[in-house]
């Protein structure tokens, strides 16, 4: 029987754009141009699993910056290499932030800390359907944790950012598995753990969204929504992956961080085959900036 392996990631992209889901992960193309997003969020989460597994500051900053540091700036253009130059640079001022916030002793580790983490969901079309991703954090007290990257521009920032994580399927995903895994606490709350970069001089600070309340009442809703989209892969990956191009979201192609890497093969300019433009994905972890 045919296994595959459905993160929030691939849910989230799959209610983008069929599409770019059909690149991305099954015929398993990446743009050549690495995403500095990417890379600096997984700078940040590395840091933040050294502090809650009780790695002094130093150890943590230098295992972000590490993190940091596998990507190729060559393969940037001048524009992204001086933003990618900015965002390095604010690695050590957040990890300060992060220690002060939290204290420099850790006395209480989480229970899962960037765990990967994995329960079957079961079959439909002859495959079997593994759901997985990586849990920021779940601690002792029964918190879920999720931590996010984002630069407070604009009055209302914050409500704006809640109203975005609310429709994305992260939180909802890993409150699921808690269920299923039987780890939940009738105590158990969700948050954001929200690291707000530097803007225009200002300090880097750390703010907490709690959606306790709107996990909890929207949980049997995702629950359809979510095996609504997972009905629908199997389909897709059982009766059409020779059928192409599969759905596209014209609404898809720009967003907040720029053009899709995939528009020109969508827009008939070239195909995924280019080398110059595309490379075979390198394994990547769950990390949403």
């Amino acid at each position: 029987m045919t296994e595959i392996r459905i993160s929030p990631t691939q849910i989230k992209l799959w209610n983008e754009c069929k599409e770019k889901h059909r690149l991305s992960y099954l015929l398993n193309r990446e743009s050549v141009k690495p995403s500095i997003h990417y890379q600096f969020g997984k700078a940040i989460h590395k840091m933040a699993e050294n502090y809650w597994n009780g790695k002094d500051y130093m150890q943590a900053f230098h295992a972000a910056l590490m993190v940091a540091q596998e990507l190729d700036p060559r393969k940037l253009d001048v524009k992204t290499q001086a933003k990618w130059t900015e965002l390095q640079e604010s690695i050590a001022p957040i990890t300060t932030i992060y220690y002060g916030y939290h204290g420099t002793a850790n006395q209480n580790k989480p229970l899962l800390n960037e765990s990967l983490v994995e329960w079957e969901w079961g079959t439909h079309a002859g495959i079997k359907i593994i759901c997985n991703g990586i849990i920021d954090r779940f601690d002792h007290l029964g918190t879920l944790i999720d931590t996010k990257t984002a630069s407070a521009v604009g009055a209302n920032w914050k409500a704006d950012l809640k109203k975005r994580l609310l429709r994305e399927p992260q939180m909802g995903f890993y409150f699921r598995y808690l269920i299923e895994s039987k780890k939940i606490k009738i105590t158990t709350s969700c948050q954001y753990e929200v690291i707000v970069k530097s803007y225009r001089g200002s300090d880097p600070k750390i703010e907490i969204i709690d959606v306790t309340e709107e996990v909890c009442e929207f949980q049997q809703i995702f629950y359809q929504q979510m095996d609504w989209t997972i009905r629908e892969i199997a389909e897709f990956y059982a009766k059409l992956q020779d059928a192409h191009p599969w759905p596209m979201s014209n609404t898809a192609c720009v967003n907040m961080w720029g053009e899709c890497e995939f528009l020109p093969v969508c827009s008939g300019k070239t195909d995924v085959d280019d080398t110059k433009l595309y490379q075979i994905k390198q394994p990547r972890e769950e990390v949403e900036a």
